[in-house]
């Protein structure tokens, strides 16, 4: 077989036994579970069940902490409102509120304002 530049391109055999070779590997199938609380999806989190009770949660497939079951009932719904307010809801989806309006832009209190030590000099 030959590639499009005209080289020779190893069989589908060859490139299996390198990858089987190299120290890179596949390991798999995952066995994860989705999140959720109040019964709505948390997005970006992903759990896994560990031996001893406790879970291995995995923050947007980048990060993981293993909680047991006290710590989980007690992190992940505080996780749950983060994810919501970082993606601009006001809360996590609960009973009283299954639709969470999202967030308003801020007014403002303070606003900058230039003093007179700080005024900008010239270089002449």
């Amino acid at each position: 077989m030959r590639s499009n530049h005209g080289e020779a391109m190893p069989d589908d055999d060859d490139v299996f036994d390198a990858l089987v070779a190299s120290p890179v590997s596949f390991p798999g199938p995952f066995e994860h579970h989705d999140v959720v609380v109040n019964g709505y999806a948390v997005p970006f989190l992903r759990a896994t069940p560990l031996d001893g009770g406790t879970v291995r949660v995995h923050l947007d497939r980048r990060f993981a902490l293993d909680l047991d079951a006290q710590e989980a009932e007690r992190v992940i719904p505080f996780l749950a409102e983060c994810f919501a307010v970082a993606l601009g809801n006001t809360c996590h989806p609960c009973s009283e509120v299954p639709e969470p309006p999202p967030i308003r832009a801020a007014v403002p209190v303070h606003a900058f304002r230039r003093l007179g030590c700080c005024t900008p000099t010239t270089g002449a």
